[in-house]
């Protein structure tokens, strides 16, 4: 009994069926490889690689935030650890808060979270641990560099520069000499990382001034000092003598050399003796008034004599013996634009008080009017008459007067400044400004406004009022021989004073 028969095509059918079925499951097994790489890929896309240290910790499958918090404590602690500066003779400590040093969190996280697709898989599936990572610290420059000075006192021996010794009778020459410091770029490499041991390397260390470059230096002194120098500003000259040049002349270490230069106060002191009158001083941003406006007159920049300049000229055209003075702008100390800025533009307020003419304390009067006009008070600050004037005395222009003293009329130097005190209070009161702090006399005095008057005494009592508007106050005192007038320029920005005086008590 024979079996069913195939015929040749279909045998072939059924062998080429069979690699097709082992190539699609090979295809599904990868297609099922690649899904589930995907999906692991897919989660721990936001993760740190499974096994990753930094600094030691393990961060491995935490998210950033995590990471950052463990990283963050473990910083904390590594800060006060010791650190162990080894050398050759001996040893000394230091640690990251003496050093002031950052952790560099976020540049290792980065460096952690950089990690490709095909690594974080393989460490998820525990085929690879992730990469152990250092955290490193920022040094603040100024401790470190503090450090490298008390190693290099400890351990070094400090090189010598050469100088330039200028005597009386004669210029010479003091050699330098090679010393040993610790190399700064190694230890700041070694304490990167704040390791419990640095060993340090201390090295040759040269100077900055050489000896040669020293006597390139005394040579140039010794020319500039071979006969008179002169400058000259148009018709004008001032000379230098060899014996004035001598006094001048300093050395100093400069781009690895040594410069020579002159003592620019010295040298200014000699040369303002013939040209000062080639100097224009700057001139200040002022205010101009009228009895309602003011308005601001423009600073103007000065011309002052270069000392810089020259100095360089002279110490370095040796081969010439005059010099053209050099001169510079000089800028004010009150500008225009600083002027224009305090928005002082018209008369605010104004109020006078008379007096006897030719009295003692009408010499006090006038001297504090002086002494207080043009004063500008800024917005937001306060004003004392008492800081403004300081102690009264004979020195500062004041003479004995009759004030009050414990109910009575005593002499005192600078009798008579409340006058300006009541007139200044009345002034700021009409200009709505904050009173902070007045006193009234201990009797009633008929010249003055009854209840707006006020006195002042070095030590007390105080007149103080504060500008408490954006706008600041320019003051303008007048003393005449009969009277005291106070004047405050502002913006009126839409203040306004009423005032009523009722019946007197007490």
């Amino acid at each position: 009994m024979s079996g069913p028969f195939l015929s040749t095509s279909a045998r072939s059918r059924r062998r080429g069926r069979r690699p097709l079925t082992i190539l699609a499951g090979v295809v599904a097994v990868l297609a099922a490889l690649a899904a589930a790489f995907g999906i692991v890929a897919f989660l721990e896309r936001d993760a740190i690689p499974r096994g990753t240290t930094i600094g030691g910790v393990d961060v491995g499958g935490m998210d950033e935030d995590a990471a950052r918090a463990a990283l963050q404590r473990e910083a904390e602690q590594q800060l006060t650890g010791r650190i162990l500066l080894a050398a050759d003779g001996g040893s000394m400590t230091t640690n990251g808060a003496e050093l002031r040093a950052t952790p560099l969190i976020d540049e290792a996280l980065a460096a952690a979270l950089d990690a490709g697709a095909t690594d974080r898989v393989l460490a998820r599936l525990g085929v690879r641990d992730g990469p152990e990572l250092s955290l490193s610290y920022r040094l603040a420059p100024v401790p470190a560099a503090e450090l490298a000075n008390r190693i290099d006192a400890r351990f070094g021996d400090p090189p010598k520069d050469a100088e330039v010794v200028i005597a009386d009778d004669e210029i010479r020459v003091e050699e330098s000499r090679t010393g040993t410091a610790v190399d700064r770029g190694a230890l700041r490499r070694g304490l990167r990382t704040l390791p419990a041991e640095v060993r340090l390397d201390v090295v040759a260390a040269g100077p900055v001034v050489t000896t040669e470059e020293a006597e390139a230096a005394a040579a140039r002194i010794e020319r500039l000092l071979e006969q008179p120098r002169r400058v000259r500003a148009g018709d004008a000259e001032a000379t230098l003598t060899p014996q004035r040049l001598r006094a001048l002349v300093r050395t100093e270490r400069s781009d690895g050399g040594l410069a020579v230069s002159l003592d620019p106060k010295g040298l200014g002191a000699s040369l303002r003796i013939r040209l000062a009158e080639k100097e224009v001083p700057a001139r200040d941003a002022d205010f101009a008034v009228n009895a309602r406006r003011a308005r601001v007159v423009p600073s103007k920049p000065g011309l002052t004599l270069d000392l810089e300049r020259i100095s360089r000229s002279l110490t370095s055209n040796l081969a010439s013996t005059v010099h053209r003075a050099q001169f510079v702008k000089s800028p004010p100390a009150f500008t225009t634009e600083q002027a224009e800025a305090l928005e002082i533009e018209e008369l605010v307020s104004e109020f006078t008080t008379y007096y006897q003419c030719c009295q003692p304390r009408v010499t006090n009067i006038k001297r504090a009017a002086e002494l207080l006009d043009g004063t500008i008070v800024r917005p937001r600050t306060a004003f004392s008459l008492n800081e403004a004037l300081g102690k009264r005395t004979v020195e500062n222009g004041f003479v004995s007067a009759p004030q009050i003293f414990a109910g009575r009329l005593e002499d005192a130097v600078g009798g008579g400044i409340s006058q300006i005190a009541t007139t200044l209070y009345n002034a700021a009161f009409f200009a709505g400004v904050k009173l902070v702090a007045h006193q009234a006399h201990q009797f009633y005095i008929s010249r003055y406004p009854m209840g707006r008057e006020a006195t002042v005494s070095w030590g007390g009592p105080e007149l103080i009022f504060r500008n408490d508007w954006p706008a600041a106050i320019l003051m303008k005192l007048n003393a005449s021989d009969s009277g005291v007038t106070v004047r405050f320029y502002s913006r009126k920005l839409g203040r306004r004073v009423e005032t009523t005086t009722g019946e007197p008590y007490g």
